[in-house]
């Protein structure tokens, strides 16, 4: 009977220490109840998925951030899509996941869709949805270029619906707040009335969501001087002045600048009016593309039509751009 006894003892011991090997390990960690996340996200137009520039930072205690997976279909980022990753957070030793609802997931930057506990509640697997990528483009910023005519100009940024502008004097910024256009030029020759260096820095703004705004791109310095800022204050642009010639080569005309150089694929503002100059720089005339739209050079002339009808009928606006196709 005794043995009996001793028998059932050491079988209650024996069962007693198997409950407790099964008793999961992180019964002593602490419990991780919520998670702060930040996702900063930057998805170029038609890049490749794997290419995206996705940065994700954690906020809390007992976790850190491992990895991501893009849960999207496809294979390059389209301008309709809406991102989608799930981000997967690794407890550290001696801690484990616990949320049990949505709001105890923290975002900034990203929206929650779910979040799944795994490996015994060592990792969190942590569902998001991005800003569109239609909200994420339209900020970077090319050349910005600066005349000593006063005209700033640019070229078109996808997916901006507008841009910002500010002109600077010696470094300090004229006015109290900057400008704002959805053209891609604009004109600051009444700014420019006193002599100077000059510089004018622009950022695109998103279309969809005015508040995403890209970085400022600066254009190189010009120098305003006395004469010219004398122009100026008269009413008269800076490009009045003479700051070059005509020159006739081979039955096609140059413009040659003071200082011998000639102006090769692109415009140039002369005497108030815009010529176009090949790479050769040789001025065009007809139509032309340029930067996607289209403009029309008169035949004789060469300068550039705007607010008025092309010789075959064709509508141009106030920067020579077809306004009827």
């Amino acid at each position: 009977m005794y043995s009996g006894k001793k028998i059932c003892g050491m079988v209650l011991a024996a069962a007693m220490l198997t409950e407790a090997m099964m008793i999961p390990a992180f019964a002593k960690d602490k419990k991780i109840s919520s998670v702060n996340v930040q996702v900063n996200a930057n998805i170029e137009l038609e890049s490749k998925y794997g290419d995206e520039d996705i940065e994700v930072e954690t906020r809390g205690k007992g976790y850190t951030y491992d990895y991501y997976e893009i849960e999207n279909f496809g294979f390059e980022w389209m301008e309709e899509d809406v991102p989608e990753i799930t981000i997967y957070l690794r407890a550290e030793d001696g801690y484990y996941f616990s949320l049990s609802k949505a709001s105890s997931v923290k975002l900034t930057g990203a929206t929650y869709v779910q979040a799944t506990k795994q490996d015994s509640k060592q990792t969190l697997a942590l569902r998001v949805k991005l800003p569109p990528v239609s909200e994420m483009i339209g900020k970077e910023m090319g050349e910005v270029t600066l005349t000593d005519g006063g005209f700033a100009y640019w070229s078109e940024v996808r997916g901006a619906g507008s841009y910002e502008l500010r002109l600077y004097r010696n470094g300090v910024g004229l006015g109290a707040t900057y400008q704002s256009t959805d053209q891609l030029f604009y004109d600051y020759t009444s700014y420019m009335s006193k002599p100077g260096f000059y510089q004018v820095k622009v950022r695109a703004v998103n279309k969809q969501n005015p508040d995403s705004k890209g970085d400022w791109s600066e254009s190189m310095a010009v120098t305003i001087s006395d004469e010219k800022a004398t122009y100026i204050r008269s009413g008269a642009t800076a490009n009045s002045l003479v700051r070059g010639e005509w020159i006739e080569e081979n039955g096609q005309w140059k413009y040659q600048h003071d200082d011998g150089s000639f102006t090769r694929n692109g415009w140039e503002e002369i005497k108030n009016d815009w010529y176009f100059f090949d790479e050769n720089g040789y001025m065009q005339t007809g139509w032309l593309e340029w930067e996607g739209e289209k403009y029309y050079c008169m035949e004789e002339s060469g300068k550039m039509v705007r607010n008025g009808t092309t010789p075959d009928g064709y509508l141009m606006d106030e920067n020579g751009r077809l306004k009827n196709d």
